[in-house]
């Protein structure tokens, strides 16, 4: 237990020593704002097994939803899992080096987007991003692109979600839980 606990806080040191250089910028959001913002990090079981999440807190209150109103869900498949499926260690490494890539090329080619998170699962891991609708084809490409490399990249989702209703639930936790 010890060890996962470890496992699960280098996780995160790594992810949020990352972070700033593979998060982009928000047209609408001023910049003191987007130097406050933090990651709450959660808890909750599926399946009767553990899983966790890293919701980016600066989207609570965020007035430019419809704007960015495709969702874009990106599964990658966990190969290397502990007892509960989680990442080892060297997944951990490899899916962030996978994350940051993705996240950079999908920058470069589409500007502006929003990262709300991660979610790890047993078995898999979710990248979780809103985009503008007209971004869906570009997107697309990029992604299909890097399934074709990348034997882990699993399903890529885009939905028309103008409200984030897919995310709320993560929301509405951190607004609780603070």
């Amino acid at each position: 237990m010890v060890l996962q606990r470890n496992m699960i806080a280098r996780f995160y040191l790594i992810f949020f020593i990352l972070l700033p250089f593979v998060s982009c910028s928000q047209n609408k959001m001023d910049w003191e704002k987007l130097k406050k913002s933090s990651f709450s990090t959660m808890q909750f079981e599926a399946d009767g097994k553990p899983c966790f999440a890293s919701i980016d807190n600066r989207f609570i209150e965020f007035d430019d939803k419809s704007t960015y109103s495709l969702s874009l869900f990106i599964l990658v498949n966990t190969l290397e899992k502990d007892k509960n499926g989680h990442p080892t260690e060297n997944e951990s490494l490899l899916f962030n080096e996978l994350q940051s890539k993705l996240l950079k090329e999908l920058s470069s080619a589409i500007g502006n987007y929003c990262y709300v998170g991660t979610t790890t699962m047993s078995g898999y891991r979710d990248i979780l991003l809103y985009i503008k609708p007209e971004h869906e084809k570009i997107a697309t490409e990029i992604l299909e692109r890097f399934k074709k490399e990348q034997n882990r990249i699993d399903t890529l989702s885009f939905e028309d979600d103008p409200e984030w209703e897919a995310v709320s639930g993560f929301y509405n936790a951190i607004e609780i839980k603070n």
